[in-house]
Protein backbone atom coordinates (compact mmCIF):
# COMPACT_ATOMS: atom_id res chain seq x y z
CA UNK A 1 0.00 0.00 0.00
CA UNK A 2 1.24 3.20 -1.03
CA UNK A 3 -0.61 6.48 0.32
CA UNK A 4 1.93 8.98 -1.63
CA UNK A 5 0.60 12.44 -1.77
CA UNK A 6 -3.01 11.73 0.23
CA UNK A 7 -4.15 13.25 3.26
CA UNK A 8 -5.90 11.60 5.60
CA UNK A 9 -8.18 13.07 7.96
CA UNK A 10 -8.29 10.63 11.59
CA UNK A 11 -11.36 11.14 13.32
CA UNK A 12 -10.79 9.77 17.16
CA UNK A 13 -14.14 9.26 19.88
CA UNK A 14 -14.53 8.47 22.68
CA UNK A 15 -13.83 4.43 22.96
CA UNK A 16 -11.46 2.58 24.79
CA UNK A 17 -10.09 1.92 21.50
CA UNK A 18 -8.94 5.06 20.92
CA UNK A 19 -5.69 4.24 21.70
CA UNK A 20 -5.17 2.43 18.54
CA UNK A 21 -5.44 5.18 16.26
CA UNK A 22 -1.74 5.67 17.55
CA UNK A 23 -0.40 2.67 15.26
CA UNK A 24 -2.26 3.75 12.30
CA UNK A 25 -1.29 6.99 12.22
CA UNK A 26 2.52 5.69 12.50
CA UNK A 27 1.54 3.15 9.80
CA UNK A 28 0.21 5.55 7.45
CA UNK A 29 3.42 7.56 7.54
CA UNK A 30 5.10 5.05 7.28
CA UNK A 31 3.16 4.04 3.78
CA UNK A 32 3.98 7.59 2.06
CA UNK A 33 0.59 9.48 3.51
CA UNK A 34 1.38 13.20 2.59
CA UNK A 35 -0.15 14.18 5.40
CA UNK A 36 -2.70 13.16 8.49
CA UNK A 37 -5.02 14.94 10.07
CA UNK A 38 -6.38 14.56 13.44
CA UNK A 39 -9.39 15.61 15.18
CA UNK A 40 -10.93 14.42 18.43
CA UNK A 41 -14.33 14.58 20.38
CA UNK A 42 -13.70 15.63 23.85
CA UNK A 43 -14.70 12.40 25.34
CA UNK A 44 -11.94 10.81 23.19
CA UNK A 45 -9.53 13.31 25.21
CA UNK A 46 -10.77 10.97 28.22
CA UNK A 47 -8.55 8.30 26.35
CA UNK A 48 -5.59 9.65 25.00
CA UNK A 49 -4.52 12.98 25.26
CA UNK A 50 -4.46 15.33 22.35
CA UNK A 51 -0.47 16.00 22.60
CA UNK A 52 0.42 12.08 22.00
CA UNK A 53 -1.27 12.50 18.67
CA UNK A 54 0.17 15.68 17.70
CA UNK A 55 3.66 13.99 18.31
CA UNK A 56 3.10 11.31 15.77
CA UNK A 57 0.53 13.37 12.92
CA UNK A 58 3.40 16.13 13.22
CA UNK A 59 0.60 18.76 13.04
CA UNK A 60 -1.85 20.30 15.39
CA UNK A 61 -4.69 18.55 16.89
CA UNK A 62 -8.55 19.70 17.09
CA UNK A 63 -11.28 18.78 19.59
CA UNK A 64 -12.91 21.72 19.43
CA UNK A 65 -16.53 21.73 16.77
CA UNK A 66 -15.60 26.05 17.41
CA UNK A 67 -11.73 25.49 16.48
CA UNK A 68 -10.44 27.62 13.36
CA UNK A 69 -7.18 27.38 11.39
CA UNK A 70 -4.52 30.61 11.52
CA UNK A 71 -6.82 31.96 8.10
CA UNK A 72 -9.91 32.14 10.94
CA UNK A 73 -11.47 28.99 8.70
CA UNK A 74 -13.18 26.38 10.84
CA UNK A 75 -11.26 23.24 10.99
CA UNK A 76 -14.47 21.37 10.07
CA UNK A 77 -14.72 22.86 6.67
CA UNK A 78 -10.60 22.71 6.62
CA UNK A 79 -10.84 18.76 6.87
CA UNK A 80 -13.05 18.72 4.28
CA UNK A 81 -10.87 20.71 2.17
CA UNK A 82 -8.05 19.36 2.39
CA UNK A 83 -8.52 15.55 3.25
CA UNK A 84 -8.83 12.77 0.95
CA UNK A 85 -10.64 10.47 2.92
CA UNK A 86 -12.13 10.81 6.76
CA UNK A 87 -11.56 7.65 9.24
CA UNK A 88 -13.37 7.83 12.19
CA UNK A 89 -12.90 5.42 14.67
CA UNK A 90 -13.29 3.91 17.52
CA UNK A 91 -16.81 4.67 15.74
CA UNK A 92 -18.87 4.59 19.03
CA UNK A 93 -22.59 3.66 18.85
CA UNK A 94 -23.23 7.45 20.28
CA UNK A 95 -21.29 8.61 17.03
CA UNK A 96 -22.84 6.05 14.93
CA UNK A 97 -26.32 7.25 16.08
CA UNK A 98 -25.26 10.68 15.13
CA UNK A 99 -23.60 10.39 12.04
CA UNK A 100 -27.25 8.30 10.42
CA UNK A 101 -29.50 10.96 11.30
CA UNK A 102 -27.44 14.16 10.69
CA UNK A 103 -25.98 15.50 13.61
CA UNK A 104 -23.56 17.88 14.30
CA UNK A 105 -22.70 18.72 17.88
CA UNK A 106 -19.05 17.78 17.86
CA UNK A 107 -16.00 18.64 15.70
CA UNK A 108 -16.36 14.87 14.80
CA UNK A 109 -19.68 15.07 13.58
CA UNK A 110 -19.62 18.52 11.85
CA UNK A 111 -16.65 17.20 9.87
CA UNK A 112 -18.74 14.22 8.70
CA UNK A 113 -21.29 16.09 7.43
CA UNK A 114 -19.50 18.32 5.45
CA UNK A 115 -17.49 15.49 4.06
CA UNK A 116 -19.42 15.49 0.79
CA UNK A 117 -18.67 13.79 -1.88
CA UNK A 118 -15.65 12.07 -0.79
CA UNK A 119 -15.08 8.74 1.20
CA UNK A 120 -16.23 8.13 4.78
CA UNK A 121 -14.97 5.24 6.57
CA UNK A 122 -16.57 4.23 10.00
CA UNK A 123 -14.76 1.45 11.82
CA UNK A 124 -16.94 0.58 15.08
CA UNK A 125 -15.47 -0.82 18.49
CA UNK A 126 -18.10 -1.41 21.28
CA UNK A 127 -19.89 -3.59 23.55
CA UNK A 128 -21.18 -6.80 21.96
CA UNK A 129 -24.42 -5.72 23.26
CA UNK A 130 -24.28 -2.51 21.93
CA UNK A 131 -22.77 -3.45 18.67
CA UNK A 132 -26.01 -5.94 18.43
CA UNK A 133 -28.69 -3.65 19.34
CA UNK A 134 -31.43 -3.06 16.79
CA UNK A 135 -31.23 0.44 16.76
CA UNK A 136 -27.41 0.28 16.41
CA UNK A 137 -27.71 -2.27 13.57
CA UNK A 138 -30.44 0.01 11.60
CA UNK A 139 -28.28 3.59 12.29
CA UNK A 140 -25.23 0.76 10.58
CA UNK A 141 -27.35 0.04 8.07
CA UNK A 142 -28.08 3.75 7.55
CA UNK A 143 -25.03 4.73 6.69
CA UNK A 144 -23.90 1.60 4.33
CA UNK A 145 -26.69 2.95 2.06
CA UNK A 146 -24.97 6.74 2.18
CA UNK A 147 -23.24 7.73 -0.87
CA UNK A 148 -18.99 7.35 -0.29
CA UNK A 149 -19.58 5.62 3.09
CA UNK A 150 -18.39 2.66 4.43
CA UNK A 151 -18.55 0.51 7.45
CA UNK A 152 -15.31 -0.89 8.42
CA UNK A 153 -16.70 -4.57 10.44
CA UNK A 154 -15.61 -4.74 13.77
CA UNK A 155 -14.30 -8.34 14.69
CA UNK A 156 -14.44 -11.41 17.65
CA UNK A 157 -12.35 -11.04 20.04
CA UNK A 158 -11.48 -9.97 23.85
CA UNK A 159 -13.39 -6.63 24.58
CA UNK A 160 -12.22 -4.12 27.61
CA UNK A 161 -14.84 -4.74 29.68
CA UNK A 162 -14.03 -8.89 30.08
CA UNK A 163 -16.31 -10.18 27.37
CA UNK A 164 -15.93 -11.43 24.23
CA UNK A 165 -17.77 -11.06 20.99
CA UNK A 166 -18.06 -8.86 18.04
CA UNK A 167 -17.38 -5.33 18.78
CA UNK A 168 -13.57 -5.79 18.54
CA UNK A 169 -12.10 -3.05 16.46
CA UNK A 170 -11.10 -4.13 13.09
CA UNK A 171 -7.31 -5.23 12.55
CA UNK A 172 -4.96 -2.32 12.00
CA UNK A 173 -4.45 -4.55 8.10
CA UNK A 174 -7.24 -4.49 7.24
CA UNK A 175 -8.49 -0.24 8.15
CA UNK A 176 -5.77 0.15 6.00
CA UNK A 177 -6.77 -1.69 3.38
CA UNK A 178 -10.42 0.02 3.24
CA UNK A 179 -8.76 3.29 3.53
CA UNK A 180 -6.26 2.61 0.64
CA UNK A 181 -9.06 1.15 -1.58
CA UNK A 182 -11.09 4.45 -0.88
CA UNK A 183 -8.21 6.66 -2.01
CA UNK A 184 -7.01 4.71 -4.68
CA UNK A 185 -6.60 6.72 -8.06
CA UNK A 186 -7.63 3.39 -9.97
CA UNK A 187 -9.84 2.23 -7.61
CA UNK A 188 -12.33 0.97 -10.79
CA UNK A 189 -9.73 -0.21 -12.79
CA UNK A 190 -10.51 -3.84 -11.95
CA UNK A 191 -14.34 -3.29 -11.01
CA UNK A 192 -16.29 -6.54 -11.77
CA UNK A 193 -13.70 -8.97 -12.83
CA UNK A 194 -12.44 -11.90 -10.29
CA UNK A 195 -9.02 -12.44 -10.29
CA UNK A 196 -7.00 -15.13 -8.23
CA UNK A 197 -3.29 -14.56 -7.12
CA UNK A 198 -0.99 -16.89 -5.94
CA UNK A 199 2.33 -16.02 -3.91
CA UNK A 200 5.04 -17.83 -1.88
CA UNK A 201 7.18 -21.11 -2.18
CA UNK A 202 5.36 -24.09 -2.28
CA UNK A 203 6.96 -26.98 0.10
CA UNK A 204 7.53 -30.77 -0.77
CA UNK A 205 8.34 -32.80 2.41
CA UNK A 206 10.98 -35.22 2.47
CA UNK A 207 10.10 -35.78 5.86
CA UNK A 208 7.86 -35.05 8.62
CA UNK A 209 10.63 -32.42 9.65
CA UNK A 210 12.56 -31.56 6.58
CA UNK A 211 11.22 -30.09 3.51
CA UNK A 212 12.27 -29.03 -0.01
CA UNK A 213 11.60 -25.69 -1.23
CA UNK A 214 12.67 -22.13 -2.57
CA UNK A 215 13.79 -18.65 -1.42
CA UNK A 216 9.91 -16.90 -2.42
CA UNK A 217 9.04 -14.52 0.49
CA UNK A 218 5.46 -14.23 -1.50
CA UNK A 219 5.61 -10.48 -1.11
CA UNK A 220 5.41 -9.59 -4.62
CA UNK A 221 2.03 -12.09 -4.69
CA UNK A 222 0.62 -10.60 -1.76
CA UNK A 223 1.43 -6.43 -3.51
CA UNK A 224 -0.59 -7.63 -6.51
CA UNK A 225 -3.38 -8.68 -4.14
CA UNK A 226 -3.39 -6.05 -2.56
CA UNK A 227 -3.49 -3.65 -5.14
CA UNK A 228 -6.35 -5.81 -7.06
CA UNK A 229 -8.45 -5.37 -4.21
CA UNK A 230 -7.71 -1.64 -4.33
CA UNK A 231 -8.80 -1.81 -7.80
CA UNK A 232 -12.13 -3.21 -7.56
CA UNK A 233 -11.10 -6.49 -8.02
CA UNK A 234 -13.35 -10.12 -6.32
CA UNK A 235 -9.76 -10.75 -4.94
CA UNK A 236 -8.90 -14.27 -3.77
CA UNK A 237 -5.18 -14.91 -3.09
CA UNK A 238 -3.76 -18.57 -2.40
CA UNK A 239 -0.58 -18.38 -0.39
CA UNK A 240 1.99 -20.58 1.31
CA UNK A 241 2.35 -17.66 3.43
CA UNK A 242 -0.92 -16.36 4.68
CA UNK A 243 -1.22 -12.59 5.76
CA UNK A 244 -3.37 -11.33 8.50
CA UNK A 245 -6.07 -8.43 8.18
CA UNK A 246 -6.72 -8.76 4.53
CA UNK A 247 -10.50 -8.17 3.34
CA UNK A 248 -10.67 -10.71 0.37
CA UNK A 249 -10.42 -14.45 0.25
CA UNK A 250 -7.34 -16.52 1.41
CA UNK A 251 -6.79 -19.90 0.70
CA UNK A 252 -3.93 -21.46 2.46
CA UNK A 253 -1.77 -23.95 0.50
CA UNK A 254 1.90 -25.93 1.29
CA UNK A 255 2.78 -28.13 -1.47
CA UNK A 256 1.99 -27.83 -4.84
CA UNK A 257 -0.37 -30.97 -4.81
CA UNK A 258 -2.41 -28.58 -2.73
CA UNK A 259 -1.78 -25.37 -4.85
CA UNK A 260 -2.93 -27.54 -7.99
CA UNK A 261 -6.12 -28.40 -6.34
CA UNK A 262 -6.97 -24.83 -4.91
CA UNK A 263 -6.43 -23.56 -8.70
CA UNK A 264 -8.77 -26.57 -9.70
CA UNK A 265 -11.39 -25.17 -7.64
CA UNK A 266 -11.54 -21.58 -8.71
CA UNK A 267 -9.98 -21.58 -12.05
CA UNK A 268 -13.35 -21.59 -14.00
CA UNK A 269 -14.67 -18.83 -12.71
CA UNK A 270 -11.55 -16.94 -12.94
CA UNK A 271 -11.33 -13.99 -15.35
CA UNK A 272 -7.55 -12.95 -14.38
CA UNK A 273 -4.80 -15.61 -12.56
CA UNK A 274 -1.72 -14.00 -11.65
CA UNK A 275 0.73 -16.96 -11.04
CA UNK A 276 3.22 -15.64 -8.77
CA UNK A 277 3.97 -18.32 -6.73
CA UNK A 278 7.56 -20.37 -6.64
CA UNK A 279 6.83 -23.56 -7.43
CA UNK A 280 8.52 -26.63 -6.60
CA UNK A 281 9.86 -28.21 -9.84
CA UNK A 282 10.43 -31.55 -7.78
CA UNK A 283 8.89 -33.47 -5.01
CA UNK A 284 10.56 -36.49 -2.59
CA UNK A 285 9.02 -39.46 -4.68
CA UNK A 286 8.35 -41.48 -1.53
CA UNK A 287 8.48 -38.85 1.52
CA UNK A 288 9.79 -40.48 4.53
CA UNK A 289 6.81 -41.00 7.41
CA UNK A 290 9.47 -40.64 10.27
CA UNK A 291 12.12 -38.63 10.74
CA UNK A 292 15.58 -39.46 8.81
CA UNK A 293 18.20 -40.09 11.69
CA UNK A 294 21.34 -38.46 10.45
CA UNK A 295 23.42 -41.63 12.77
CA UNK A 296 21.47 -44.19 10.94
CA UNK A 297 21.66 -42.55 7.21
CA UNK A 298 24.65 -40.55 7.20
CA UNK A 299 24.53 -40.36 3.41
CA UNK A 300 20.84 -40.31 2.04
CA UNK A 301 19.92 -40.08 -1.54
CA UNK A 302 16.64 -38.21 -2.31
CA UNK A 303 14.89 -39.88 -5.58
CA UNK A 304 12.91 -36.76 -7.27
CA UNK A 305 10.68 -36.52 -9.49
CA UNK A 306 8.53 -33.48 -11.13
CA UNK A 307 5.64 -32.19 -10.53
CA UNK A 308 3.00 -31.25 -12.92
CA UNK A 309 3.26 -27.71 -14.62
CA UNK A 310 0.74 -26.46 -13.18
CA UNK A 311 0.79 -22.62 -15.32
CA UNK A 312 1.51 -24.75 -18.50
CA UNK A 313 -2.19 -26.69 -17.46
CA UNK A 314 -4.03 -23.99 -17.09
CA UNK A 315 -2.86 -22.58 -19.86
CA UNK A 316 -4.35 -25.16 -22.45
CA UNK A 317 -7.21 -24.70 -20.38
CA UNK A 318 -7.88 -21.40 -20.70
CA UNK A 319 -11.23 -20.18 -22.38
CA UNK A 320 -11.58 -17.44 -25.01
CA UNK A 321 -11.24 -13.73 -22.78
CA UNK A 322 -9.48 -15.13 -19.85
CA UNK A 323 -6.16 -14.04 -18.97
CA UNK A 324 -2.97 -15.64 -17.36
CA UNK A 325 -0.20 -13.75 -16.04
CA UNK A 326 3.16 -15.93 -15.56
CA UNK A 327 6.37 -14.81 -13.49
CA UNK A 328 9.84 -16.11 -14.28
CA UNK A 329 12.74 -15.97 -12.20
CA UNK A 330 15.68 -15.85 -14.19
CA UNK A 331 19.78 -15.81 -13.88
CA UNK A 332 20.69 -15.45 -17.45
CA UNK A 333 19.40 -14.27 -20.53
CA UNK A 334 15.93 -13.15 -19.15
CA UNK A 335 14.06 -11.77 -21.92
CA UNK A 336 14.90 -15.06 -23.83
CA UNK A 337 14.07 -17.20 -21.09
CA UNK A 338 10.96 -15.36 -20.32
CA UNK A 339 9.42 -15.23 -23.70
CA UNK A 340 9.90 -18.64 -24.22
CA UNK A 341 7.82 -19.76 -20.81
CA UNK A 342 5.08 -17.18 -22.01
CA UNK A 343 4.98 -19.06 -25.75
CA UNK A 344 4.98 -22.44 -24.11
CA UNK A 345 2.56 -22.03 -20.97
CA UNK A 346 0.04 -19.86 -23.29
CA UNK A 347 -0.04 -16.53 -21.16
CA UNK A 348 -0.84 -13.47 -22.29
CA UNK A 349 1.96 -11.99 -20.42
CA UNK A 350 4.73 -12.91 -18.01
CA UNK A 351 6.84 -10.82 -15.39
CA UNK A 352 10.73 -11.87 -15.53
CA UNK A 353 13.20 -10.71 -12.68
CA UNK A 354 16.88 -11.11 -12.54
CA UNK A 355 17.66 -13.50 -9.11
CA UNK A 356 21.13 -12.78 -10.25
CA UNK A 357 20.90 -9.63 -8.14
CA UNK A 358 21.06 -9.64 -4.36
CA UNK A 359 19.07 -6.00 -4.02
CA UNK A 360 15.89 -7.08 -5.13
CA UNK A 361 13.91 -9.62 -5.32
CA UNK A 362 12.99 -12.80 -2.86
CA UNK A 363 13.02 -11.57 0.34
CA UNK A 364 13.59 -7.87 -0.45
CA UNK A 365 10.56 -5.46 -0.31
CA UNK A 366 12.04 -3.61 -3.63
CA UNK A 367 11.93 -5.54 -6.92
CA UNK A 368 13.15 -4.72 -10.71
CA UNK A 369 10.87 -6.15 -13.30
CA UNK A 370 10.48 -6.40 -16.96
CA UNK A 371 6.84 -7.20 -18.41
CA UNK A 372 6.45 -8.88 -21.52
CA UNK A 373 3.75 -9.49 -23.76
CA UNK A 374 3.23 -12.26 -26.93
CA UNK A 375 2.26 -9.63 -29.42
CA UNK A 376 3.62 -6.21 -27.35
CA UNK A 377 7.21 -4.32 -26.87
CA UNK A 378 8.51 -5.36 -23.10
CA UNK A 379 8.01 -2.82 -20.25
CA UNK A 380 10.70 -2.26 -17.81
CA UNK A 381 10.06 -1.53 -14.55
CA UNK A 382 12.81 0.33 -12.73
CA UNK A 383 13.29 -0.42 -9.16
CA UNK A 384 10.81 0.30 -7.04
CA UNK A 385 8.88 -1.12 -3.61
CA UNK A 386 7.10 -4.33 -4.26
CA UNK A 387 3.65 -2.14 -3.91
CA UNK A 388 4.49 0.59 -6.54
CA UNK A 389 5.82 -2.43 -8.84
CA UNK A 390 2.46 -4.43 -8.17
CA UNK A 391 0.45 -1.07 -9.07
CA UNK A 392 2.70 -0.52 -11.96
CA UNK A 393 2.26 -4.40 -13.58
CA UNK A 394 -1.60 -4.10 -13.53
CA UNK A 395 -1.76 -1.04 -14.94
CA UNK A 396 0.21 -2.31 -17.64
CA UNK A 397 -2.08 -5.15 -18.00
CA UNK A 398 -5.20 -3.37 -17.68
CA UNK A 399 -3.92 -0.87 -20.89
CA UNK A 400 -2.60 -3.68 -22.74
CA UNK A 401 -4.82 -6.53 -22.01
CA UNK A 402 -8.13 -5.46 -21.05
CA UNK A 403 -8.84 -1.59 -22.02
CA UNK A 404 -8.19 -3.05 -26.23
CA UNK A 405 -10.94 -5.80 -25.57
CA UNK A 406 -12.93 -3.27 -24.74
CA UNK A 407 -12.96 -0.97 -26.90
CA UNK A 408 -13.76 -3.31 -29.59
CA UNK A 409 -17.28 -4.11 -27.99
CA UNK A 410 -17.96 -0.99 -28.13
CA UNK A 411 -16.78 -0.65 -31.87
CA UNK A 412 -20.26 -0.25 -33.91
CA UNK A 413 -20.52 -3.51 -35.66
CA UNK A 414 -21.08 -2.88 -39.42
CA UNK A 415 -24.29 -2.57 -40.83
CA UNK A 416 -25.56 -2.02 -37.61
CA UNK A 417 -29.00 -0.30 -37.54
CA UNK A 418 -27.55 1.47 -33.70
Amino acid sequence: MDFSGKTIAVAITGGIAAYKACDLIRELYRRNAHRVICIMTPTAESFIPSLTLQALSRFPVYVSELAVDHAGVPIHIVVAQQADALLILPATADTIAKLAHGGADNLVTTSAITFTGKPVLVAPAMNTRMWDHPLTRQNLQTLRQLPHYSVIEPSSGSLACGETGEGHLADPETILQALYRAVHPQRNLFEGMRAVVTAGGTVEPIDPVRVISNRSSGKMGLALADELFAMGADVTLITTRPPVGRPYAVASVQTSAELREALGQRFEQTDLLLMAAAVSDYKVANPATEKIKREKSPETQLDLIANPDLLAELGERKRPGQLLVGFAAESSDLVRNATEKMRRKHLDAIVANDISRSDIGFESDENEVTLLFSELSPQILERAPKSVIARRVLGLIHDRLIAPKAKLKLVKPEGSAL
